[in-house]
């Protein structure tokens, strides 16, 4: 695709984040990238975070979509270890630096650097669009044994939990709360109770979510004020907001502690004392390496662990966002690109 050509997609125009057609003229393909035509879009609430400018300002128009899968069509002139017709998936980050000590040690996810898929806008359109172009380093093919749909959200819900997981709950059987039961926690869930054996709390008010919980192999489902306090090893917090950090610190037995992986706008106010007693600690955890993401999708083939998904058209991109934030998504929106822009895309 010559630079010239516009790209159809959609776009936030500005903070109201209301979706509206547009186009743009992509960056040129450098040596090391290449350009997919998009066929899937996990819908995140951290794509409307952005659009609103709650975590920083914005440059508009903001195409977002970070979890993007798509079939590859052009190759920068030095990659090798991709091929035309490859079905791949960008994430949180479409490039990185590859020389900072971050991204030497395997933590390019956190490269000072590292161009983030949607966020500052200008060069950085997110996967809303017909085509999308970023580094072959920062692309991941998928697994044969994991639909292009199914393969969307793990791109950042997946390797969101699973990076946590691997981080801090080091060995099988550790009990382990996971607080929410949406995008991420669903997903959560089925990691920890497949991949690593925890006995896994699920902490949500919603009975109706109860049997799937169970069924993704939660070995119990609570509200958080039945949780005895001091019982668990690990608090997992994947909601947007509105849960009592010193609530949740207090479920955390000695040693324990407390992750936040949604990445919501509430201040957390926990005395150091509530800290220093039990050698707690409170910690976030950002996405995950290109390790992380290799390994992730390896054990979600092998233990067929798959993302419940709300599929809808992209075109339908306005109403999904909306079902999105009234809660109703069950449990993560992939949107299917189709003939979204006047022809098939499948």
């Amino acid at each position: 695709m010559a630079p010239e050509i516009k790209v159809p997609c959609f776009a936030f125009k500005d903070k109201s984040a209301q979706l509206e057609r547009w186009e743009f003229e992509p960056a040129p393909l450098r040596a090391g990238d290449i350009e997919i035509r998009v066929t899937h879009n996990g819908l995140c609430h951290s794509d409307v975070h952005v659009g609103k400018s709650e975590w920083g300002p914005v440059k508009y128009p903001m195409v977002p979509g970070h979890e993007i899968v798509g079939v590859v069509e052009q190759l920068g002139s030095t990659v090798t270890h991709l091929n035309k017709g490859d079905i791949v998936g960008f994430g949180w980050n479409k490039d990185c630096c590859q020389h900072c000590d971050a991204c030497i040690t395997g933590n390019d996810n956190v490269c000072p650097e590292a161009a983030a898929t949607i966020v500052g806008g200008g060069e950085n359109h997110g996967g809303f669009a017909e085509k999308f172009r970023g580094s072959a380093n920062l692309a991941f093919k998928i697994p044969e044994a994991i639909e292009p749909a199914e393969a969307a959200p793990l791109l950042c819900a997946g390797i969101t939990v699973w990076s946590a997981i691997k981080r801090y709950v080091t060995r099988p059987g550790m009990k382990v709360g996971v607080v929410g039961l949406g995008g991420l926690g669903h997903l959560a869930i089925h990691f920890l109770a497949k991949a690593v054996g925890a006995e896994v709390y699920a902490i949500s008010h919603s009975p109706s979510k109860e049997e799937e919980a169970k069924n993704l192999g939660a070995a119990h489902f609570v509200g958080v004020e039945d949780i005895e306090d001091n019982s668990l090893d690990v608090v997992m917090n994947t909601t947007t907001g509105g849960m009592d950090a010193k609530q949740l610190l207090k479920k955390v037995g000695f040693n324990g502690t407390l992750v936040y992986v949604g990445g919501g706008l509430d201040t957390i106010k926990i005395m150091a004392m509530d800290l220093i007693l039990a050698q707690k600690q409170v910690v976030g955890s950002c996405v995950g390496g290109r390790a992380q993401m290799r390994e992730m999708f390896h054990l979600a083939a092998l233990h067929n662990i798959k993302p419940i998904l709300d599929t809808m058209p992209l075109e339908q991109c306005k109403q999904a966002v909306d079902k999105l934030m009234a809660g109703k998504a069950r449990y993560r929106i992939v949107l299917e690109t189709g003939d979204a822009f006047g022809k098939s895309n499948l």
